[in-house]
């Protein structure tokens, strides 16, 4: 069964860093790599010169991701794509037969910039496959050490970001932190939290032995509590949306602060029928 992880690239220093993660789970995971560059420009025939300059920026660009790619994975075949339209819809179709998206959180502006926070926005909310969204401005820095925190509210979407976590972790050698946030008037008793949680845990880490799960349940608000444990992380996993058993809201709205204001990557996972 062919894999492949697919990448967008615009040119800035956050799309370099997502190449370099997105190189970084291809090394490991021996999945193919797609660099793809959206571009846009006039559309009226008269404006045909300014379009072919833009498209040949947009080809300049898209060369400098690959070429960026062959780097990080020497000997490896990347294949490439040059989309035009609007960058969100266009990496959303991708997804469909990707098995990850990543994605810088923003970008340049005017017609180069294609991945600005709000593209990465779209794709987390409608990819069909997992988004890793990178904002780290340096893309010669290793990972730093940390664990992969992983936010679950008992929805089937936390499920399924507790299932990639799991993966994620076994496959780069990582600990895993769980986390269930709830608010202190939550009607459910902290030991039945707890024991859902631990039961959650069990029923999903069977497959992924070998893997150090920890996990807790706090009296805090789901976006602090989260952003908080994101300083010390390798990875921040959360569902893109649902409103789960013990009424945390990990999810929605919350995983799209979390793109914005995390201090690690956010992978945002969604689940499919």
């Amino acid at each position: 069964m062919r894999r492949e992880i697919v990448v967008g690239f615009d040119g800035s220093p956050q799309s370099r860093t997502a190449v370099e993660w997105a190189a970084r789970e291809c090394g490991t995971s021996r999945a193919e790599l797609t660099v793809c560059h959206v571009w846009d420009g006039p559309h009226a025939e008269r404006e045909a010169a300014i379009t072919g300059q833009v498209r040949r920026l947009a080809g300049r660009t898209l060369i400098e991701g690959v070429e960026l790619a062959e780097r990080l994975l020497p000997g490896w075949a990347v294949r490439s794509i040059m989309a035009r339209g609007s960058p969100g819809p266009e990496l959303v179709s991708l997804s469909r037969a990707a098995e990850m998206l990543v994605v810088g959180c923003r970008g340049l502006g005017g017609v180069a910039g294609l991945l600005l926070g709000s593209v990465s926005a779209h794709v987390a909310t409608r990819a069909l496959c997992p988004v890793l969204a990178v904002r780290q401005a340096d893309p010669a820095s290793p990972p730093s050490p940390g664990n992969v925190v992983v936010g679950v509210d008992g929805s089937a979407c936390s499920a399924a970001a507790l299932r990639f976590a799991l993966g994620h972790a076994r496959l780069h050698r990582l600990p895993v932190h769980v986390i269930h946030a709830r608010k202190d008037t939550s009607p459910q008793p902290g030991w039945e939290v707890e024991r859902w949680l631990a039961e959650t845990v069990a029923s999903l880490s069977g497959d992924h032995s070998g893997v150090a799960v920890t996990a807790g349940a706090v009296s805090q608000l789901p976006l602090p509590a989260l952003l908080a444990r994101s300083r010390q992380a390798r990875l921040l996993v959360v569902g893109s949306r649902g409103l789960g058993c013990v009424r945390a809201r990990v999810l929605g709205s919350v995983s799209q602060e979390l793109l914005h204001r995390a201090s690690c990557p956010v992978a945002v996972v969604k689940q499919h029928d």
